[in-house]
């Protein structure tokens, strides 16, 4: 069972720019978030059963990963900072806001739009790439029968894609609010409001 978590809202989001590899603490309201994420997984982990936890090396997952560590009672030097689960490489977009990007990208964002599955990014990744690092993701295997990582909507978004085995125009059509937890199992995914 895969517990899938996207960080809490940051300053960042709340402004309306692009984070990708760049960093921006959480709100208020993104800590908020994470102690109700932290809060609902205590009731649906199951008892007894080992688990991991896994973040992305961001700032904005780790430190809700902290937060969720603390309520549901595990010591945060049981965290695994896992690369794969980086969220998506915005590249020369990164830390603009849409039309920050479009003045100095003209039409790039128009572009994308016609292909987003392929379209790279200059100097970042295309969600065709950061596909291959969700299924090799998916791939690991942990020695616990529950896993919780804390990644980011895009990131998220094709990993759910991944398991389910979605084409991507279905796999882009899906995301992950701060706010919500997807439980992967059995082939399934299931979204749990906080």
């Amino acid at each position: 069972m895969i517990f899938l978590i996207r960080h809490g809202e940051t300053i960042w989001n709340e402004n309306g720019r692009q984070q990708g590899h760049l960093d921006s603490p959480l709100t208020v309201r993104g800590i908020s978030q994470a102690l109700a994420v932290g809060r609902l997984l205590r009731d649906l982990l199951p008892e007894g059963q080992a688990l991991s936890i896994e973040t992305s090396p961001l700032g904005r997952a780790r430190q809700t990963a902290s937060i969720i560590c603390s309520e549901i009672a595990v010591d945060t030097r049981a965290l695994v900072v896992e690369p794969l689960l980086i969220e998506h490489d915005l590249g020369s977009w990164q830390g603009l806001t849409h039309a920050e990007i479009e003045e100095r990208f003209p039409g790039a964002q128009a572009e994308r739009s016609r292909d987003k599955w392929n379209y790279t990014i200059p100097n970042g990744e295309s969600y065709a790439q950061i596909a291959v690092r969700a299924k090799k993701w998916l791939e690991i295997r942990r020695d616990t029968s529950v896993r919780i990582a804390v990644t980011h909507e895009m990131l998220s978004r094709t990993i759910q894609g991944d398991y389910a085995h979605l084409p991507p125009s279905e796999t882009l059509s899906r995301c992950h609010s701060h706010d919500r937890i997807y439980r992967l199992r059995n082939g399934e995914i299931e979204e749990l409001r906080c």
